[in-house]
């Protein structure tokens, strides 16, 4: 090849930099405290961190997770807002549980079930769809 020659086509757009799953967690694939977090976990930004210094030492994923704490928010909505995998976010987003910066929001109690009458209505309500 001759030394003019380059291997990136100019037309082919820009350069973007490509950073690994694992670069953005530290190599680490799970949560270090074991906190389990489903597609449908609610979290938000704990209200002691919404001041203006509450992202100083985050990464740049971190900061971006949290300000879409700033309202609830699913796991999967954040995977999805911040075309991250799901288990990069849910390594990050339970760093910043460890760091008291999100909170879950607690699930429906489990014995709180609903009533067999609203589960007909909404059976009936989809049947009319």
């Amino acid at each position: 090849m001759p030394a003019g020659d380059k291997w990136v086509d100019r037309n082919a757009g820009p350069v973007v930099p490509v950073v690994r799953p694992y670069a953005l967690t530290g190599g680490r694939t799970r949560p270090a405290s074991g906190t389990v977090l489903d597609l449908i976990t609610v979290i938000v930004a704990s209200s002691l961190v919404l001041g203006p210094d509450d992202s100083l030492g985050l990464s740049p994923e971190h900061r971006r997770i949290l300000g879409l704490c700033r309202g609830p928010a699913t796991v999967a909505d954040v995977a999805s807002t911040t075309a991250l995998p799901l288990g990069v976010v849910r390594v990050l987003v339970a760093d910043l549980i460890g760091q008291g910066r999100v909170t879950v929001l607690a699930a429906r109690p489990a014995g709180e079930e609903p009533s067999t009458a609203m589960l007909k209505e909404v059976l009936n309500g989809l049947r009319a769809l």
